[in-house]
């Protein structure tokens, strides 16, 4: 009895969870694909790119953001389907 209690409640935790997940993908893969100071956007200008670049601009908070979202993800699946192969809840009168 608790670990089904458990086990709805993780699953709602991290379904919850994923959802801001899934917000997070589109607010990091939006800076990705918008790389503002892509190499060309440096060739249009004319410019070569600076020393800095390779260490600056790798996006890898928006990298970590998605790696940690689809754990997130992950474990919201398995928990679902943990819990749903475990069968109804069993009532008991009494």
């Amino acid at each position: 009895m608790k670990w089904r209690q458990w086990m709805d409640s993780a699953v709602v935790l991290f379904g919850v969870l994923s959802f801001m997940s899934l917000v997070a993908f589109y607010l990091a893969l939006s800076d990705i694909g918008h790389d503002y100071a892509s190499p060309e956007v440096w060739a249009r200008a004319g410019q070569a790119l600076p020393d800095w670049y390779s260490n600056v601009n790798r996006c890898a908070l928006e990298w970590r953001v998605l790696q940690v979202g689809f754990l997130l993800m992950l474990m919201f699946h398995i928990l679902l389907f943990a819990r749903r192969l475990s069968g109804p809840e069993k009532k008991t009168t009494g």
